[in-house]
């Protein structure tokens, strides 16, 4: 049977739901815990336990989303009614995070709202990314596709956050000047976050309506294709669809490797932002080179999965990942921890605004892109790896399981994010870092160049041996097909 693979068109058109993600979700990771701490002056303790609250909240709520959109039968289909509330809500929300009520103000009270605006933001988020997800798992009718659609998926994020994310130190945050005279680092003004709050609030609203009408084309728009004697027990529903996906003893290979994959890449996402202010002095331009750098290669990462896979197929492909990725963090290790070269060394230039441009900004910006280009290839390949059981699982029974399958994957990466954003707060309160502090003292700087440049590398030692363990391949899923005797499509 010749089975037509998704357009590119199609591909891209369903990314720009991602955009919407990548807007919101990395806005926080990237800004908010700047802003909570720098400029409402929050304990970085506290900001950790308040962001990971949300997410934690958020992941449980995913499996009762999962089970909630399977079931739906509507005009309009299973996905896309749950995508367009909940996306408008998580843009709509996200605007409120930067710009808090002055009733709020005090540490108790600032960390109440900020925990109960997370919870708001967090559930609109799983209205939106369940469906969304299972919709590009159901899109797919092949295995490579299931790949190339989360690495255009996962690519589409990045270019998102090269714009908003990267450029964003200079789109967003330039350095003011006080009353002396002195600079004031971006970072450290509070209009420039509330500025940068409205711009990307109105941009993702566009994504969320762009998204929704260029897929409406894939709605399943039937009822289930199977008859359901739970349909209407929404608790044994509920109840059906968890063990049906915990059960599932090959889903928990790929949920060992990838949380422990996502919960490195958070706590390395959050300390590096106080490493490229705090050790490596930044410049604006700087700052946008680095982390600007670290996207492309998450972008590229992404982009490339559907040719690596095809190529080595997907646990093979997780190896090469990880190796790119801990080479990139041990040699940060040893060149800056292990003393070859200096925060500030060899300026190489001085920009437009009379500041420096160094050497060592531009070896730690390619070496960090190592790391996030093995992460690039690592966040998309799980996700394929998910609709490859979701896929498996639709053989055997017939049963419309992606939403299902699309929360439990969700369940663990928020998870595996929440832990990490906990452990953070934790890890600068650790190095001694100090809310609101002009300056923080050498040893500080140390530790949190050094916990940057090594959490990465040691997890995914541990990953490698989950995912070693996993055994579905190309071969295997023709097998299983040809055993149930359904071929895709």
């Amino acid at each position: 049977m010749n089975i037509k693979k998704l357009k590119i068109r199609d591909l891209w058109g369903y990314a720009s739901g991602e955009g919407a993600n990548s807007i919101t979700m990395n806005g926080i990771a990237n800004y908010a815990m700047l802003f909570y701490t720098q400029i409402m002056g929050l304990s970085p303790e506290l900001a950790g336990i308040a962001f990971g609250i949300g997410t934690i909240y958020d992941a449980f709520t995913d499996p009762v989303m999962g089970t909630v959109s399977d079931r739906t039968t509507s005009r309009f289909g299973r996905r896309h009614p749950y995508m367009l509330i909940g996306g408008l809500l998580l843009a709509v929300l996200f605007f409120f995070l930067w710009f808090v009520p002055e009733s709020f103000q005090g540490e108790k009270r600032l960390f109440g709202y900020l925990v109960g605006i997370n919870i708001l933001i967090k559930t609109a988020f799983t209205v939106f990314v369940v469906p969304f997800t299972a919709l590009g798992f159901e899109m797919c009718k092949t295995d490579d596709d299931r790949a190339r659609i989360q690495g255009v998926r996962c690519g589409f994020n990045m270019i998102i956050n090269i714009v908003f994310g990267g450029l964003g130190w200079i789109l967003f945050f330039p350095d003011g000047k006080a009353a002396d005279g002195t600079k004031i680092d971006g970072t450290k003004i509070a209009e420039n976050f509330n500025g940068m709050g409205v711009i990307l609030t109105v941009c993702a609203l566009l994504l969320v309506l762009f998204c929704v009408f260029v897929t409406f084309k894939f709605s399943d728009k039937g009822q289930l294709k199977i008859e359901d004697k739970d349909q209407g027990n929404h608790l044994k529903a509920f109840i059906h669809d968890l063990k049906d996906v915990y059960s599932d003893k090959l889903v928990w290979f790929v949920f060992g490797f990838f949380g422990l994959a996502q919960f490195s890449m958070m706590v390395v996402s959050q300390v590096q932002m106080f490493t490229y202010v705090e050790y490596m002095r930044f410049s604006a331009l700087e700052k946008t080179f680095v982390h600007t750098g670290g996207m492309v290669g998450f972008m590229l990462g992404s982009l490339l999965l559907g040719g690596l896979v095809k190529r080595l197929d997907k646990k093979k492909t997780g190896y090469l990942a990880m190796i790119i990725g801990s080479a990139g963090c041990l040699a940060l290790l040893a060149i800056f921890s292990g003393g070859l070269m200096e925060p500030k060394a060899v300026q190489l230039f001085v920009d437009y605004k009379g500041e420096a441009f160094h050497l060592s900004a531009v070896v730690f910006g390619v070496l960090q892109t190592l790391w996030w280009g093995g992460c690039g290839i690592l966040v998309p390949l799980a996700m394929a790896m998910i609709a490859d059981l979701s896929a498996l699982k639709k053989l055997k029974t017939g049963e419309v399981t992606e939403g299902r399958y699309a929360a439990g994957f969700s369940f663990f990466m928020k998870a595996a994010t929440a832990l990490g954003l906990f452990v953070t707060g934790y890890i600068l309160k650790g190095v001694g870092y100090v809310s609101g502090a002009e300056k923080q003292t050498a040893d500080t700087l140390d530790n949190l160049a050094l916990m940057t440049f090594i959490v990465g590398p040691v997890l995914m030692v541990v990953s490698f041996f989950i995912l070693r363990k996993y055994p579905i391949t190309h071969e295997t899923m023709d097998e299983l097909r040809a055993q149930y005797g359904v071929e895709e499509g």
